[in-house]
């Protein structure tokens, strides 16, 4: 008599772990795509973010003041391609010429060194040659873009076109997904969640341009021929905390040792002072000013992002770790703990 029963019930079990599965597998195959619809919602963010700035100033409909800011940004990288587009070309062309001779040098400094000769017992100079080659040959697609754009950045581009236009829409259809009882809650969160990104955003684009200028000064005081392009580089990567800055270093020093060990050693100098401002003084305070979050935080959730899904992974983590926070206080610290979260206690 029970068997059809449990027949019944173990079938809805099967089916209901099987579809479990699938779509984790389905997420886990589809991360990279989601994580460009995240930045195209970024990017749709950032717009939305100047269009609330200007309607402070003319109180005009949301539609027109993004479209406004739509196009300062296109008139504001425009001048920017204007201004120093072929600066930056001209640079990154002579340093991929460059490449070559620096590989020599750093293999010939390396080679007087107890250490360094071990690491090229593994990496012979025509292994770094054709490294850097690969890594370069990825480069010069982004320079060769209109904007610096690379790969993956027009699906990007076509979902936060669609997030600007009609942001409410998924907010909406987002709220749909739980009773009438809990949407208002729902909104309210994924409202915080757009805030908290904007005042991310807000910070570290602040962060890059403290970065590109005060690195541009440093290298120029110091002579170094390149420095504009490495300047725009330190800044670009300063959007990857933790990580980007390091990752900066390494074409800085390499330019620095074509001109000698006291050169790499005196860029090297300005890199650290400069992180150490940062890292002291400027991030601090705008975080405080901004949104704060734990910097060993910060890298743990990188490294575990990355480790899914690589550079893109890396590239969002700390936006996706802004939402992962709110989420966790919001759902399991206020309403399962039922516990006040710190930032509401400073209010």
């Amino acid at each position: 008599m029970n068997s059809p029963t449990l027949s019944k019930k173990t079938m809805t079990i099967t089916a209901s772990a099987l579809l479990i599965l699938s779509l984790f597998l389905i997420f886990i195959k589809a991360f990279n795509i989601l994580l460009l619809a995240f930045g195209g919602l970024l990017l749709a963010l950032l717009f939305h973010g100047i269009a609330g700035r200007i309607e402070k100033l003319i109180k005009w409909p949301r539609g027109v003041t993004v479209s406004l800011a739509i196009l300062l940004v296109i008139l504001f990288l425009s001048a920017m391609s204007w201004f120093i587009g072929s600066s930056l070309q001209s640079q990154f062309e002579t340093f991929q010429k460059i490449l070559p001779a620096t590989v020599k040098n750093l293999s010939d400094y390396l080679s007087q060194t107890t250490v360094g000769q071990k690491v090229l017992e593994n990496f012979s100079v025509d292994s770094l040659n054709s490294g850097f080659e690969g890594i370069m040959n990825s480069v010069h697609i982004f320079f060769k873009s209109t904007f610096g754009v690379v790969g993956d950045i027009y699906v990007l581009l076509f979902f936060g076109a669609f997030f600007i236009v009609t942001p409410k829409e998924y907010v909406k259809g987002i709220c749909l997904f739980f009773p009438k009882s809990e949407s208002e809650n729902v909104s309210e969160i994924l409202n915080r969640i757009g805030s908290d990104l904007k005042t991310w955003l807000k910070a570290q684009l602040f962060e890059m341009l403290f970065i590109f200028v005060t690195t541009a000064i440093g290298l120029l005081i110091a002579g170094v021929d390149l420095w504009l392009i490495l300047a725009f580089i330190a800044g670009m990567l300063c959007f990857i905390p933790n990580i980007g800055p390091a990752l900066a270093l390494v074409p800085a020093l390499l330019v620095g040792l074509l001109s000698g060990v006291n050169t790499a050693l005196t860029i090297l100098a300005i890199y650290l002072f400069i992180q150490l401002v940062e890292t002291g003084f400027v991030g601090p305070y705008v975080r405080k000013k901004m949104l704060s979050m734990p910097p060993a935080l910060v890298l743990l959730f990188q490294l575990i992002i990355g480790a899914l899904s690589g550079f893109l992974g890396v590239l969002f983590a700390t936006p996706l770790l802004v939402v992962a926070m709110i989420l966790v206080g919001e759902l399991y610290i206020k309403r399962t703990l039922d516990r006040t979260l710190p930032s509401e206690k400073k209010e």
